[in-house]
């Protein structure tokens, strides 16, 4: 049979394919900045990402610090410096481009271009450069320092620059930049402008942006990289991973000391473990603890530092564990610290953890608030939704208010529980970090509510989010169990525990060398954020909120508003958090703020929230139905406590992962309200720290203007130019 081709039939199609491939919006993993300006696509998913409004806030401790004797400010002030030396090595885990961009920035804002042409003077617009395009660089010069990188510490997102790539380069045309300026410029320049969906955001390293390994990692290399520290019950928590071939793979370990280790052969692969990662800055760190542990208050901090000294001199973990059991131990003392890789946040199997260092001065008066509710936490604890079975043996912690002065890296946190497992063997400590909330009670006109709940949430905000702190640290992050057995098999609970969840017996559990971290992987930091916010919640109800007293709150028709106010605070936080949600790639991008929505996803099933979109579907209104909190509110956060507390403690990652997916999936209405969130973007809130400077003998503590200019200058005084220079 012959088939005849009508092309009278086939060319119009043709036709249309040829037209259709022609006027194809760009696809959106080309989108870059050239020298001029955005590309006029997708200019909504742009804007998220750019530098140019911000609100720039003092995180204020100078009350604090004065309370402080002089051997306690000396202690303080070689902490902080440590710290900050710290904070470098984050630069270097945020981005390969982080660390260029850091120094270049240095060197626009050297002492003599600064004196000379009044680059920091906020009444002058310096060199006749055009006034938008300086305070755009502004903006994103104090957005990258405020950061730590070139992406954001909430939400893992690329921050570019708002202005363009010619003013930048006539800046430093007027600057009279030296070579290596210039040539450090060339080097940076594409990577600091260019936007794509491979590098529009941190991520795991064979999809998006992952200093934590190379570029060239794949899928295969992190699991056989996972099963490895498994195998040999090693931590990764202060690693690099580095591939150099296919199969072939070393581990670069956080040191001082520089030595190779032997090769292993493992699962068809080879790996070789080699220290000496971040020795310049890790030298630093050491040299400053050295001269803190002088003016250690106790025995106990001076063996503190003595760990932390062997554990950056060795990368040795053991050293690390041991600095933990001594902070744990080291109970309300007036000067608070630690550092070290602490969260695993922004490496998205859960693995690597971030540099930080922190120091902040103990708040007496407010701490007894939070010791109270240590004092009550063991009544607490059995009334969680698992009930008395499912938590561990309640070790008393330490819980303080504290004023941080210095928090080195990414971003400064509202509050603290650490050690993280398996670091918490002594248990674990509490911290409300009562600067960072104040810097961050909403200045301006909270959106997406209206005026009668704004009114409430201005009046009741700093009780309702301190009470909350207090519950989700120590009772959220402090509570349950992970059910396990121990090296020969045997299981460390008891055979007959009955899962509440099925009504049958336990059949899961961590076996040897598995944690929760190495376990859920993914999941992991988001899934425990949504545990302990749910725990909050909980408790904010519990018995008509009868375990708010222990703050203060008396009065029954306060207790209502203040809980109602943080009911709605955190449901509004997961409208917010949207764009933390990448429709690109259908992921979060943000833990807490995945965590959150899980929350208004099963809130919004019981009519208990609703989103009020207006004609023009160019802004909405959240209505939180008060009335049901304490009946339909307070039994839907039950039910999610239940299954999260038990799915954790059981090391049920299956059936975790197949109900959180599910509901924080983000389906095309909450896409809309993502878009109005992005339309209507708040300024970008950066926080200015102090700096302390030793001055005959003294403890001087610094202070800078709350502008764009006062945060840069404060990193110029941080840092010497010729060292930061050397150790890049």
């Amino acid at each position: 049979m012959t088939i005849k081709l009508n092309w009278s039939y086939v060319i119009p199609p043709i036709i249309a394919i040829i037209l259709m491939i022609i006027y194809l919006p760009i696809p959106h993993h080309y989108l870059t900045r050239n020298g001029e300006g955005l590309e006029k696509v997708l200019q909504l998913e742009k804007k998220q990402y750019i530098a140019n409004k911000t609100s720039v806030s003092l995180l204020d401790c100078s009350s604090s610090f004065s309370q402080l004797g002089r051997k306690n400010k000396m202690y303080a002030h070689y902490l902080s410096k440590a710290s900050n030396w710290m904070s470098l090595i984050t630069s270097y885990q945020v981005s390969d481009e982080s660390p260029m961009i850091f120094e270049l920035i240095f060197h626009i804002f050297s002492n003599d271009n600064v004196e000379k042409y009044k680059l920091l003077d906020p009444t002058k617009i310096p060199l006749g450069l055009n006034e938008e395009q300086w305070e755009l660089m502004l903006s994103y010069f104090a957005a990258f320092l405020s950061n730590m990188g070139n992406y954001r510490a909430f939400g893992d997102q690329k921050i570019i620059p708002g202005f363009t790539m010619s003013s930048l380069e006539e800046l430093l045309q007027k600057l009279n930049s030296d070579k290596k300026t210039l040539h450090l410029f060339e080097k940076v320049k594409k990577k600091m402008f260019q936007l794509t969906t491979k590098d529009n955001s941190l991520g795991l390293p064979y999809e998006k942006v992952s200093s934590y390994y190379s570029n060239n990692t794949s899928k295969i290399d992190l699991t056989v990289s996972q099963r490895f520290f498994q195998e040999f019950n090693l931590s990764p928590l202060n690693t690099k991973l580095q591939k150099r071939k296919p199969k072939e793979l070393q581990v670069l370990i956080a040191s001082i000391e520089k030595k190779k280790g032997e090769i292993i052969h493992f699962q068809n692969y080879t790996l070789q473990i080699i220290y000496g990662l971040y020795s310049q800055q890790l030298k630093k760190v050491v040299h400053y603890l050295n001269l803190a542990q002088k003016y250690a208050q106790n025995e106990i901090q001076k063996k503190m530092i003595q760990q932390y000294v062997l554990y950056f001199t060795t990368g040795e973990m053991q050293y690390f564990k041991e600095s933990q059991n001594l902070w744990v131990k080291d109970i309300n003392p007036k000067v608070e610290f630690n550092i070290g890789f602490i969260e695993t946040y922004r490496d998205y199997i859960g693995a690597r953890a971030e540099a930080q260092g922190w120091i902040a001065i103990n708040i007496q008066d407010q701490s007894e608030m939070f010791s109270n509710l240590v004092l009550k936490a063991e009544e607490i604890l059995p009334k969680l939704p698992w009930g008395g079975n499912f938590n561990k043996p309640f070790i008393k912690p330490d819980f303080i208010s504290i004023d941080v002065l210095t928090f080195g890296g990414s971003g400064t946190p509202l509050g603290i529980n650490i050690p993280n497992a398996p670091f918490n063997d002594e248990g674990f400590k509490n911290l409300n970090l009562q600067n960072s909330l104040i810097s961050r009670f909403p200045k301006e006109n909270i959106t997406f509510l209206n005026e009668d709940d704004i009114k409430i949430v201005k009046k009741y905000f700093m009780k309702a989010f301190q009470i909350h702190i207090g519950y989700h640290e120590l009772l959220g992050h402090g509570s349950g169990i992970l059910l396990s057995e121990n090296e020969k098999g045997e299981l460390l609970f008891d055979p007959t525990l009955i899962n509440p969840l099925t009504n049958q017996k336990i059949k899961s559990w961590y076996k040897q060398n598995e944690d929760y971290g190495n376990i859920f992987t993914t999941i992991a930091s988001s899934f425990e954020e949504c545990r302990a916010e749910s725990v909050a919640l909980f408790l904010f109800v519990l018995e008509n909120g009868k375990y708010n007293k222990i703050f203060g709150v008396n009065n029954e028709d306060e207790n209502e508003l203040i809980m109602y106010t943080d009911w709605l605070i955190l449901l509004r936080s997961a409208i917010m958090g949207l764009k933390h949600y990448s429709p690109e790639s259908a992921t979060w991008l943000q833990a807490h703020s995945r965590a959150r929505f899980a929350i208004l996803t099963e809130m919004m099933k019981v009519d208990l929230v609703e989103i009020i979109i207006n004609e023009e579907r160019d802004d909405f209104k959240i209505k939180v139905n008060q009335n049901l909190i304490r009946n339909v509110g307070f039994k839907t956060i039950s039910q999610m406590l239940l299954k999260i507390g038990i799915f954790k403690s059981t090391a049920n990652v299956e059936k975790a992962k197949e109900w959180y997916q599910e509901c924080t999936q983000v389906n095309s209405e909450m896409l809309e309200i993502r878009d109005i969130v992005i339309k209507r973007k708040s300024p970008e809130q950066l926080l200015i720290q102090h700096n302390t400077l030793e001055k005959n003998g003294e403890i001087i503590l610094k202070q800078y203007e709350e502008t764009k200019q006062g945060l840069i200058y404060s990193f110029l005084e941080r840092f010497e130019m010729q060292d930061l220079v050397k150790d890049n």
